[in-house]
């Protein structure tokens, strides 16, 4: 493997998780651009805290650059003060082109663990292959859809959403503030 491409899978995202979440979002991996920028979906595509802002759940817009330190390591811009984390389920390979990411069994037990350990009132996973993945645990009790929202895992009552990605896919905005919403209206 060349020196670049070990840089390359060099992770500069600080994940926010600990107790007493009220949401815990689960995105793939890190991808390149928000690596570099060592801020989570800080690339110039990035979608995520404007459908967090035009949703209700931050209560005003943030700098995209520095706005997982504002939303995640504080709660003072998150509706009701709820304190939000963020973690990737493949933590270990930056890549954008997600079809490159493979989720292996691992990654799944170990976020099922994370989940069952920080114990956050929501989860919401914001990427179909993390679905999938969640999906196949063997921890599961129920089939996660976006229609369903629901306690997944067994012996834990954490409730779960998926809401498509915030970019890069033909989903109208109009379907991710709706989920968003619902969570809001939860809190």
């Amino acid at each position: 493997m060349k020196t670049s491409e070990k840089n390359n899978n060099v992770r500069n995202l600080k994940p926010f998780i600990r107790e007493k979440l009220d949401v815990l979002f689960i995105a793939l991996n890190p991808p390149k651009q928000s690596n570099s920028n060592g801020h989570y979906f800080s690339g110039k595509t990035s979608r995520f805290f404007y459908l967090l802002h035009n949703s209700g759940l931050i209560t005003q817009a943030v700098d995209k650059s520095i706005a997982d330190d504002e939303i995640f390591g504080n709660n003072t811009l998150n509706f009701k003060n709820s304190n939000f984390g963020v973690i990737d389920i493949v933590p270990n390979i930056v890549e954008t082109k997600s079809s490159k990411v493979k989720v292996t069994i691992e990654h799944i037990d170990s976020l099922v663990e994370i989940i069952k350990k920080y114990k956050p009132k929501i989860v919401c996973i914001i990427h179909s292959k993390v679905l999938k993945a969640i999906n196949r645990s063997k921890e599961t009790v129920n089939k996660l859809t976006f229609e369903s929202n629901s306690k997944l895992l067994k012996d834990c009552e954490t409730l779960f959403f998926f809401n498509y990605f915030p970019n890069g896919n033909n989903k109208p905005d109009s379907i991710k503030l709706k989920k968003f919403r619902e969570i809001k209206e939860l809190l």
